[in-house]
């Protein structure tokens, strides 16, 4: 039979004014959750957003043909400037 760890919860203390507190209390009072119980779903939802806004890139089908056509092209050749410093070897392997 397979044990279940248990899951560790952590305490976290904020300090908020007392106008945020009375907005936030008519929230949780609104669904039927504990102060607590709302501010962690804010929380979250808030987080997970986040993660999404950086790491989800939504494109149109123009746009995804258009990045698609770009990544699979061959490479640009570099500039004369650039080319000639990376031929040069560094200053540490002379």
């Amino acid at each position: 039979m397979a044990t279940t760890t248990p899951r560790k919860e952590t305490p976290v203390s904020m300090r908020f004014r007392d106008d945020d507190l009375t907005i936030i209390d008519r929230g949780a009072e609104l669904l039927g959750l504990s102060r607590t119980e709302f501010m962690r779903r804010a929380a979250l939802h808030e987080a997970q957003a986040a993660i999404l806004n950086e790491t989800v890139i939504r494109l149109s089908p123009d746009a995804y043909d258009a990045f698609i056509q770009a990544i699979s092209a061959p490479p640009a050749s570099p500039p004369p400037k650039a080319a000639e410093r990376l031929r040069r070897s560094a200053p540490w392997e002379r």
